[in-house]
C-alpha cells in the first residue's frame, strides 16, 4: 500500500510541476501580446462592442450650427464670402452664446474681396469668444510637416486656437484624440481641450491621458510630437447635441433665446464638404465628435487605457492565478469554469471601460485561458493515458499469479500423499475418489499410456481460464478504450484476488471486523456476523459502537474507552469479555484484540479486530484450578488428622517422646503451609477477568493492622499506621489483596527483632497507589534480592519454616492487577517491600 501511495503522490507530483510550467508559459504568453498591443483587432471589437452600451452626461448647453445641403442651397455655392461668417458671430454675440467653436479652417486670405476678410477679422476681434482651428500638412517630396494656423489677421483676435486632428487606428476607425501635438513639442491643444479651458477662463493644468513617445517624419529631421492619449467615450444611441441649418440662423428664423448661454460648434456636414468620421457607434461628422471630445473632457469622462508594462504584469498574474486554478478542477468543471472565466474577463474590462473609464485590453487573456483548455486536456489525456496503462501492467501483474507446474515435483507430491503410485503414476483409489471430491480432472494429456511419464492434475477452474487468457487480447480502434478496457480485465483478476483474500478471512475461527475510523464497517468475516449480528449483513447504517456494545470486557471498561485509548496510542490493546445475548454456536468468552493500521495511505486509517474463542481455553484453566483446589484439600485433610493424633499422643505417658512430636508437629504444619500458599498462588493465577472489582486499599490497611497487632503482641513490636487522605480505589480482588499485605506483615515481624517498629503505610504517588511495608530487620542482600520473588526461594541462611512462595504470592497478585512490587533494603538496616498499583479515578469506578 506504501508503493501505491508512493506512486499515486509522484503522479500528482509530476501533475503539478507540469501545471506549473503550463501556467508560466501561457501567462508570459499572455503578458507578451498585452505588452505589444495584440491581438489588437480583436480588443478593438470587443472595445466597440462595449461602446454601444456607453453614454454621455446630456448636453443641453451646447449646440451645433451646420453647413449643410439646405445651406448651401439658399447661401450659395462653398467657398462664401468671410462676411457671412462676420455675420453669423455678431447674431451669435447678440444672441448671448458663451463661446463660438470654428471647426472651418482658414488658412489664407480672400484677395477677391479684402473687405470681406476685414470685416471677418473684426468680428473676431470684437467678440473675444472665437476658437478657430489649425492643422498640420506635408508638404514637398520629402514629406516635411508644417503647421498651418489661420490666417494671421483672424489669429490675431482669435480667443484660441486648437489643432482638429482625430487619431485613426488602423482599421480606420476614429477612437481616440492626443490633447497636445505638434512640430517638434507638443505646443497646440486640441480643439476640445482650448475649449475647455477658455470656457473655465484658465489653462487647465491636469491635462488627462497617457504621455507617448515622438514620432518622427520620413526625413528624420522634423517631426510631429503628440502627447496626452485619450480614448473618446461614445454617447448613446438617443444621445445628441442640438443642430441647426446656418441659413436659418443667419436670416434670423431661429429664435435667440435658443443660443442664449450656448457653447456654439459651427461646421460643415454637407455631402463632399465636411469630414464624415467612422466611429464605434458608427459615422460622425468631425464637429460633432470634438462637441463630444469637450463634452467628456469637461466632465472627466475620457478614457484612460493601461500603460502597456502594468497591462502585462496585470495580465500575467490574472491568467496565473486562473490557470492554476483551472487545472485543478474536473473536466466537466474545467470547462464550465474556462468558459465563464473568459465571460468573466471580457464582462469586467467592459464594466472598467463603462463604469471607470478605463480601458483594459483583455483578448489576451481570454487568448491565454482558451490556449490553456485544448493544451492542459490534451496534457493530462496523456498523463492519464500514461498512468492508466502503468496501473494496467501492475494490476496484470499482481493479478495474474501464474504458478510453473513440475510434472516430477507434482507426481512426487501427489505419490507422497497417497493418490498415485510412485512408480507407475496409476491413479489410486484414493486418488479417485480426492479427483472426484477436489473437482480435480486429467489435463488432455490423460490418454497416453499407463507408465510413460507423470499425469498432470490440473484445476477445473484453471482450464476453464485458459480461453479467457487465450482471448487477454483487447479489440478496439482507440488507444484509450483499449487502455480501459485492459484495466477493466486487470481490475476483474484484482476482484479475484480481493474475493480470495475475503474467503480466507470468511474461513477463519476468529472473527474479522474492519471498519474505518469513523465506524463505518467496511468488512466483517460470517463468524463476526454470527457472534456479533446474529449472521446479518451489516449495512451503511450499522453502528459499531453497538455492536461491539454486546461484548462485556471483563475489564470494566467501555468500548469508547478503548478506542479512546487506542487513538490516543495506536498501540494494539486486547481484553477478553463475554456476549450479552446467547444464540446457538455463541462461544462464552472471547478473547478481542484491536489495532489501528495505513491500508490506502501513507497514515493510519482503519481499525481492525479479531476475536477468537477462548471458552476451550477458559474451562481448562478453570478445570486446573479445581484440580489444585481438589490436591490442595487431599494434602491438608490427612495433616489434619495426625496432627490431632498427635496432639492425643503428647497428653498421656504413651507414645512418641515429646521431642518427637514436636518435630513431626513442625513437617506437618510446614507441609499445611505449603499446601495453603500453593492453593493460594494457584487461585491468584487462575483467577477470572470477570472477579476483578474496584477495591478500597483503605479498607486492605485496616485488614492489614488488625493482622500486625495480632502476631506483633507476642514479640513485643510496636505497628504504627501512616495513610493518606486521598481515596485509593484499584481494581483487585478484595481477599487476594488483603492476603498479600498479610504476607507481607507477616514476613515484616517474622523477620523483626523485638521491640521494635513495624510500619504499614498508604500513599498516592500520581497515577499509582502505594501500600507499604517498612520493618527493623536484619536487611536483604542485593544478591538475595534478585531471586526474592521465584517459587520455593528462601534467603540464603533463612532457618524460619515456610514454602517459600509468600513473597511469590505477592508478586503474583501484584502482576494480576498490572502493579508491581519494590523492595527497598540493605544488610542491617531492615527492609520496606511496596505494592504498586494503578489508581482508578472517578470516571473509571464500575460497580
Amino acid at each position: 500500500m506504501a508503493s501505491y501511495s508512493s506512486k499515486s503522490r509522484d503522479f500528482a507530483s509530476r501533475q503539478g510541476a507540469l501545471l506549473l510550467g503550463m501556467a508560466l508559459t501561457i501567462s508570459l504568453l499572455s503578458a507578451w501580446l498585452a505588452y505589444i498591443g495584440e491581438p489588437e483587432n480583436l480588443n478593438w471589437l470587443h472595445y466597440d462592442q462595449s461602446q454601444a452600451y456607453s453614454s454621455l452626461p446630456a448636453a443641453d448647453d451646447m449646440v451645433i450650427i451646420e453647413i449643410d445641403d439646405y445651406s448651401l442651397g439658399e447661401l450659395g455655392h462653398w467657398p462664401w464670402p468671410r462676411q457671412q461668417h462676420a455675420k453669423l458671430i455678431t447674431m451669435l454675440e447678440e444672441a448671448g452664446a458663451a463661446l463660438i467653436v470654428f471647426d472651418l479652417l482658414f488658412p489664407s486670405s480672400d484677395t477677391a474681396n479684402p473687405q470681406s476678410d476685414q470685416d471677418f477679422a473684426q468680428a473676431i476681434a470684437s467678440s473675444g469668444k472665437v476658437i478657430l482651428p489649425l492643422f498640420f500638412e506635408t508638404k514637398g517630396a520629402q514629406g516635411v510637416v508644417v503647421e498651418t494656423p489661420p490666417h494671421q489677421s483672424f489669429q490675431a483676435g482669435a480667443a484660441a486656437l486648437g489643432h482638429i486632428h482625430l487619431a485613426r487606428e488602423n482599421d480606420g476607425v476614429v477612437r481616440s484624440v492626443f490633447l497636445k501635438e505638434g512640430i517638434n513639442t507638443p505646443y497646440w491643444p486640441h480643439l476640445a481641450l482650448a475649449t475647455l479651458e477658455q470656457a473655465q477662463d484658465q489653462r487647465l493644468m491636469n491635462i488627462p491621458g497617457q504621455q507617448l513617445t515622438k514620432t518622427q517624419t520620413s526625413d528624420h529631421t522634423i517631426g510631429m510630437t503628440r502627447d496626452y492619449y485619450n480614448l473618446v467615450p461614445m454617447p448613446a444611441a438617443e444621445q445628441g447635441i442640438r443642430y441647426f441649418s446656418y441659413s436659418d440662423v443667419v436670416r434670423g428664423h431661429i429664435d435667440t433665446q435658443r443660443l442664449q448661454n450656448k457653447i456654439v460648434f459651427i461646421g460643415a456636414t454637407a455631402t463632399g464638404l465636411g469630414d464624415l468620421l467612422t466611429t464605434p457607434v458608427g459615422n460622425m461628422h468631425g464637429v460633432e465628435l470634438n462637441a463630444w471630445i469637450f463634452h467628456a473632457l469637461r466632465h472627466q469622462r475620457l478614457i484612460q487605457p493601461i500603460a502597456p508594462p502594468k497591462l502585462a504584469a496585470l495580465t500575467f498574474s490574472v491568467v496565473f492565478a486562473l490557470v492554476m486554478v483551472l487545472g485543478s478542477l474536473s473536466p466537466r468543471l474545467f470547462l464550465i469554469f474556462t468558459l465563464s472565466s473568459v465571460a468573466t474577463i471580457l464582462a469586467g474590462s467592459s464594466a472598467l471601460l463603462l463604469y471607470a473609464g478605463i480601458w483594459l485590453p483583455s483578448a489576451a487573456a481570454a487568448i491565454g485561458l482558451c490556449l490553456f483548455f485544448p493544451l492542459w486536456s490534451w496534457l493530462r489525456a496523456e498523463s492519464m493515458l500514461r498512468y492508466l496503462r502503468l496501473e494496467s501492467a501492475r494490476l496484470t501483474q499482481s493479478g495474474d499469479r501464474k504458478q510453473e507446474y513440475s510434472p516430477q515435483r507434482s507426481a512426487a507430491f501427489l505419490a507422497r500423499l497417497g493418490m498415485i503410485d510412485a512408480e507407475t503414476y496409476h491413479v489410486s483409489p484414493i486418488g479417485k475418489q480426492a479427483l472426484t471430491a477436489l473437482q480435480l480432472q486429467l489435463p488432455l494429456e490423460a490418454d497416453q499410456p499407463a507408465g510413460d511419464g507423470p499425469q498432470e492434475f490440473a484445476p477445473v477452474s484453471e482450464l476453464a481460464s485458459t480461453p479467457e487468457r487465450q482471448g487477454d487480447h483487447v479489440a478496439g480502434v482507440e488507444l484509450i478504450t483499449r487502455t480501459i478496457a485492459q484495466l477493466s480485465q486487470a481490475r476483474k483478476k484484482d476482484q479475484r484476488n480481493r474475493q480470495l483474500i475475503e474467503q480466507s478471512l470468511s474461513g477463519l475461527l476468529d472473527g474479522v471486523c474492519i471498519a474505518q475510523l469513523n465506524g463505518q464497517i467496511a468488512y466483517c468475516n460470517q463468524r463476526f456476523k454470527n457472534w456479533f449480528l446474529g449472521g446479518a449483513e451489516p449495512d451503511g447504517d450499522t453502528d459499531l459502537l453497538a455492536v461491539l456494545d454486546t461484548l462485556v470486557l471483563q475489564s470494566g471498561r467501555s468500548w469508547p474507552q478503548v478506542l479512546q485509548k487506542l487513538y490516543l496510542n495506536p498501540e494494539p490493546l486486547s481484553d477478553e469479555g463475554t456476549l450479552r445475548h446467547s444464540l446457538p454456536d455463541t462461544p462464552a468468552h472471547l478473547f478481542c484484540r484491536a489495532s489501528l493500521v495505513q491500508t490506502w495511505t501513507d497514515r493510519i486509517d482503519t481499525l481492525i479486530f479479531t476475536f477468537t474463542d477462548v471458552s476451550q481455553l477458559k474451562a481448562a484453566e478453570q478445570a486446573r484450578a479445581e484440580a489444585l483446589s481438589f490436591l490442595s484439600h487431599d494434602l491438608r485433610s490427612p495433616m489434619v488428622s495426625v496432627l490431632a493424633t498427635l496432639s492425643r499422643l503428647e497428653a498421656t505417658d504413651r507414645g512418641l517422646p515429646p521431642q518427637e512430636v514436636r518435630n513431626v508437629e513442625v513437617l506437618v504444619r510446614k507441609n499445611l503451609d505449603y499446601a495453603e500458599s500453593f492453593l493460594q498462588l494457584s487461585r491468584a493465577d487462575s483467577l477470572p477477568d470477570s472477579d476483578v472489582t474496584p477495591c478500597d486499599l483503605h479498607a486492605v490497611l485496616d485488614g492489614a493492622q488488625v493482622h500486625a497487632q495480632a502476631l506483633a503482641a507476642a514479640k513485643s513490636i510496636r505497628v504504627s499506621i501512616d495513610r493518606c487522605v486521598e481515596d485509593c480505589w484499584v481494581m483487585g480482588e478484595m481477599s487476594l489483596l488483603e492476603r498479600a499485605v498479610n504476607n507481607l506483615v507477616s514476613n515484616a515481624i517474622k523477620y523483626s527483632p523485638a521491640h521494635t517498629l513495624v510500619t504499614i503505610a498508604l500513599r498516592r504517588e500520581q497515577e499509582h497507589c502505594v501500600l507499604s511495608v517498612k520493618d527493623q530487620g536484619p536487611g536483604i542482600s542485593q544478591d538475595d534480592q534478585a531471586n526474592l520473588f521465584k517459587r520455593f526461594t528462601r534467603k540464603k541462611g533463612d532457618k524460619t519454616h515456610g514454602a517459600g512462595l509468600g513473597l511469590s504470592f505477592v508478586a503474583a497478585v501484584a502482576s494480576k492487577f498490572h502493579g508491581e512490587v519494590r523492595v527497598l533494603s540493605e544488610p542491617g538496616k531492615g527492609a520496606e517491600f511496596s505494592l504498586v498499583l494503578p489508581a482508578l479515578q472517578e470516571d473509571e469506578l464500575v460497580w
